[in-house]
């Protein structure tokens, strides 16, 4: 009925997405739930469901790409962001809490802290620090006054390895020899 499910006695069985909008063929037994195509070709198979919840009964692998980057943001707690952000220094670790308590519900600040602390996996720790530290002396702890912080200190990103060039070991022979 919706997205790439399948309504089957009350429940919905996912079917890989690239199938959504496609005509399809449901075989339940007592035990099992089969989804074929329009030729008979079988797609997948679900336990049977006789809960009253979960309705929807979702393999993550028939999840299209931008469901399952949701899936994981909801999938952790405050406490997660909390340990994350501790791994990088107290200053951030302030920041972040004072982010997650900034919200009448926490998770309604969990898009804000994994923005935070994807982005200071670019950068320098101490420069981390540093804005966090900034962040927290105005009392503006937010996404949007980190992000400006980090431009208005002209932080640096971390050079990226470049995958053709290794690093110098006596193990490692190098290109020159097998010439």
């Amino acid at each position: 009925p919706n997205n790439y499910h399948i309504e089957y006695d009350g429940h919905y069985y996912s079917v890989l997405y690239s199938y959504c909008g496609k005509p399809a063929i449901l075989k339940a037994t007592a035990s099992e739930i089969r989804i074929c195509d329009q030729y008979n070709r079988l797609i997948c198979t679900h336990k049977r469901s006789y809960r009253e919840f979960p309705l929807y009964i979702t393999v993550d692998e028939h999840m299209p790409p931008e469901h399952l980057y949701y899936k994981e943001v909801n999938s952790k707690d405050g406490n997660y962001y909390r340990r994350w952000a501790s791994a990088i220094g107290p200053a951030m670790s302030e920041l972040i809490d004072r982010l997650l308590k900034s919200s009448k519900h926490e998770e309604q600040s969990y898009n804000a802290c994994a923005g935070i602390l994807h982005k200071v996996k670019t950068i320098p720790k101490g420069a981390a620090e540093e804005v966090a530290r900034k962040c927290i002396e105005i009392n503006s702890c937010k996404y949007f006054t980190f992000k400006q912080m980090l431009k208005k200190m002209d932080v640096k990103e971390l050079p990226e390895h470049s995958p053709g060039t290794l690093p110098n070991h006596e193990n490692i022979r190098g290109k020159d020899y097998y010439k």
